[in-house]
């Protein structure tokens, strides 16, 4: 028994049409015998170089050009598209860093503001240095001996700090959110 796979015959060349010659196609009589043409016998029948070779090879060089496009057009949304999640992204961390430092800065005023409440001493390094990271956020407009507000008498200087520096607090935090709704994207 034989298999579809094997068949038993081998498959016969299809016969050639024969060339025509000249006289014949000019219109000579169709009586006049033309010169037999010497066919070759082939061996095996070999693909003509227009087929391809398989049902594979035929697809592959069917789709190749448009295959090629729609995959460069489909990188390049595709990168336009990670470019503007890199944007937005981008954009987010901004807004959270910006929200971030006028936190600290508001911070620093408030710390400040509570250390000269509490008469803080003034030679302890840690309480120096909230000192000075408040005196310099309040940025001269909000300073505790030149604010905004400039209180005489008794208690002055508590009452400066805690009415500039809070204002100076306030003002730091919602710049801080204008900044932080500017820059972050909408959804």
């Amino acid at each position: 028994m034989t298999s579809p796979a094997s068949p038993t015959t081998a498959p016969t060349p299809e016969p050639t049409p024969e060339p025509r010659s000249d006289a014949t196609s000019a219109g000579a009589s169709p009586a006049a015998p033309a010169a037999p043409a010497a066919t070759p016998t082939p061996s095996a029948p070999a693909p003509s170089p227009a087929e391809p070779l398989d049902r594979a090879s035929a697809k592959a060089d069917s789709g190749v050009a448009a295959r090629r496009s729609l995959d460069v057009r489909a990188g390049a949304r595709r990168a336009v598209s990670l470019t503007g999640a890199g944007i937005k992204r981008l954009r987010t961390l901004l807004g959270e860093i910006a929200w971030f430092a006028c936190l600290l800065a508001a911070v620093a005023l408030l710390l400040g503001a509570v250390l000269v409440v509490l008469d803080a001493n003034t030679r302890n390094a840690l309480v120096q240095a909230v000192l000075k990271a408040a005196d310099w956020a309040d940025l001269g407009v909000f300073s505790r001996t030149a604010g905004v507000k400039q209180f005489t008498g008794d208690g002055a200087t508590v009452k400066n700090a805690i009415t500039n520096w809070g204002l100076g607090a306030v003002a730091w935090l919602v710049v801080g959110r204008l900044a932080r709704r500017i820059l972050t994207p909408r959804a």
